[in-house]
């Protein structure tokens, strides 16, 4: 699972940031233990490196106004700029990935890391695994795909309704073939007539000559008549077909570009909104996290705040008289006071969840109705287009059928005229044989007719045949877009239930090897409820359990509140590495970084790093001497002294 690294070194170079003035290390491949007592700049170290990675974490000093990180690995620099201007400090530069969300979830396991503190307060699992996934996205291209196949059903509905015709046509194509047949007995009986008849050479000479050019005007009289036949009904499907647009144009709305477009703003609008309301809960989350630390006390809270133990008496008997440095303004101010303005920010966080939350079902119900206008444009569009073809075809049809009536009344005059001048023919007066001709005339009209019409059937018969090819490469393409489709689908369903399983069984294999007294189990049941946005991905939650042995070996079920510290913090880690894993994270980001695990004894910090090292190709593990001091001897060290050059 993690990359091949061939030991090559990682080298880093910090100038100004967090409370490093200028240091310049180096890790090498497997474990750096980071060791140094509190308050020596081993977190700000961590921050630095999370922040050329492409994590949030990292910070300007105070007192500069410029400050870098550089972190030189397998022969490529990434580096971090901070730049302080009017309206706050500015981030730039090249970071080791772009994918900030990956770094910060599951690469950058400090103190105040997301997984860690989603433990620590009970917050939901599952949107924070599942983060580095955009639904929207996902959902967005499950409603395309789906307009798509609908095209295609549409597409194979059509060419199957035209197969259905084949037996009709073939027995059609028959009949005319028989028809055919039967007009040329008919025709060169009649024509073997003409020759046998009797009549003075010079007349019949002359008589032969009308009739021949008779003939030939009949013959393109007929040709005349086939073709404004043919143009007339082509002119009348037109016709039909474009009654079929206009009524269906009918019942499409009018244009809905503006709405799409406004629907787009709110969307970008509402996105935006839930972007903010998300950085505003973890920041007053943060916040309030600190100032609880800040009421309990303790000796981690003295040191930072410079505090020595009180001798006031007052303030021993009623401590929510105390009074405690503030630390953003440096003021003293009453622990009670502090505590309400706590309670203030936990009703602020509660509003911003409900508002995210609110944000969230605007945004998954603007998407369906986009959706749909964006559907209805299309079809719009494309039925207007076809609407303008079929007037452009319509007026062509009725300028040729204009032409070919004014032929055909030309013609018509000229056999009139031949007609007259065979029946001014004395000799041929009284007999049969204009009679005949006119027969003739007849058959070959009737034998063209039938010529055509056995033409089209066989064009539409091949047509048709040919549609088959078609057929089975749309088929193809529905069967791709269907297994597409799914993908799309179980894409979530099948990565949440893997950091499911990825993290019930690292979990096990970590309370095995940590040996928690009467805790035999702590995992996490994915629950669904739904379909989720009508596109087929389920809306689920992850519930944790935590499951207990009584000295008895009574089991039972206990809750997530009733977690030791130490264990609390090994739960929220575990929480970390299963998204590492389930993420691939190791491809993107070769790195973990670990602070703040003091709640966690020695020896157990100890088998808990080991397991993480086979994780990830680097682990950096910011530890107090006597922690380090449990840990494999072979692991590189690296002093906090070290962090000032």
């Amino acid at each position: 699972m993690p990359q091949q690294i061939d030991n090559k070194s990682v080298s880093v170079s910090v100038q100004n940031l967090g409370g490093i003035d200028t240091c310049n290390v180096e890790f090498g491949p497997d474990v750096t233990i980071l060791t140094g007592h509190n308050a020596t700049n081993r977190t700000s170290l961590l921050t630095a490196v999370a922040s050329a990675l492409g994590g949030s974490a990292g910070a300007l000093k105070g007192d500069a106004d410029r400050g870098e990180v550089t972190l030189e690995l397998d022969g490529d620099t990434y580096t971090r700029r901070f730049i302080r201007e009017n309206s706050g400090v500015r981030v730039e530069g090249e970071p080791y990935t772009t994918d900030e969300t990956l770094v910060d979830l599951f690469a950058c396991l400090l103190e105040s890391n997301p997984a860690r503190q989603a433990v620590e307060r009970g917050d939901d699992l599952r949107e924070l695994v599942m983060r580095p996934v955009d639904i929207d996205e996902l959902q967005t291209q499950i409603r395309e795909l789906e307009d798509e196949r609908c095209e295609l059903e549409e597409r194979l509905s059509t060419i199957e309704r035209q197969r259905d015709r084949l037996p009709d046509l073939e027995q059609r194509r028959t009949t005319l073939e028989e028809e055919l047949e039967d007009v040329e007995e008919q025709l060169s009986a009649r024509r073997q007539e003409i020759e046998a008849h009797e009549a003075d050479r010079e007349e019949a000479s002359a008589a032969q000559d009308v009739v021949e050019t008779h003939q030939e005007t009949q013959a393109k009289l007929s040709d005349a008549r086939q073709e404004l036949e043919t143009q007339q009904t082509s002119l009348e499907a037109l016709r039909d077909e474009r009654d079929e647009v206009e009524a269906e144009l009918e019942e499409v709305d009018g244009d809905v570009s503006g709405e799409v477009q406004e629907l787009e703003t709110e969307l970008e609008r509402l996105r935006e909104r839930k972007r903010i309301l998300a950085d505003a809960i973890s920041d007053l989350s943060a916040i309030v996290e600190f100032n609880e630390e800040l009421l309990e006390g303790g000796t981690k809270t003295d040191e930072l705040l410079g505090r020595t133990e009180s001798d006031d008496v007052t303030a021993q008997l009623d401590p929510t008289s105390e009074t405690i440095e503030c630390w953003t303004c440096g003021s003293d101010v009453k622990r009670q006071e502090i505590g309400e303005r706590v309670d203030e920010f936990r009703h602020v966080i509660e509003e911003r969840r409900a508002d995210r939350k609110a944000a969230q079902e605007r945004i998954e119900e603007l998407s369906d109705r986009q959706a749909e206008l964006e559907t209805l444009s299309t079809k719009r569009e494309r039925l207007e287009h076809r609407h303008q073809e079929i007037e452009t075809e319509i007026q062509d049809r009725q300028d040729r059928i204009a032409e070919l009536q004014e032929r055909e009344a030309n013609f018509k005059e000229r056999v009139t005229q031949l007609e007259q001048e065979i029946a001014e023919t004395e000799d041929l007066r009284d007999s049969d044989l204009l009679e005949k001709y006119q027969t003739v005339s007849e058959l070959e009209y009737e034998r063209g007719q039938v010529e055509q019409e056995l033409t089209d059937v066989r064009d539409e018969l091949q047509q048709i045949e040919e549609l088959a090819d078609e057929r089975d490469q749309l088929e193809v393409q529905r069967d791709e877009l269907q297994t597409e489709l799914s993908s799309l689908r179980t894409r979530v369903e099948d990565l949440e239930r893997e950091v499911v399983e990825i993290f019930n069984d690292r979990m096990a294999d970590i309370l095995e090897l940590l040996e928690y007294e009467n805790l035999e189990r702590i995992w996490i049941e994915r629950k669904t409820d739904g379909s989720g946005s009508g596109t087929g991905i389920p809306d689920s939650s992850f519930d944790l359990h935590v499951v207990r042995t009584t000295e008895d070996g009574t089991v039972y079920e206990d809750t997530v509140d009733h977690l030791s510290e130490s264990e609390r913090e090994v739960t929220g880690l575990i929480v970390a590495l299963a998204g590492y894993v389930a993420h691939d994270v190791y491809e993107t980001v070769p790195m973990i970084l670990l602070d703040s695990v003091e709640a966690i004894d020695a020896s157990r910090i100890a088998r808990l790093v080991k397991y993480i090292a086979e994780i990830v190709p680097y682990l950096i593990v910011a530890l107090l001497p006597e922690d380090a001091a449990a840990l494999d001897d072979e692991y590189a060290r690296l002093s906090a002294d070290e962090l000032q050059t």
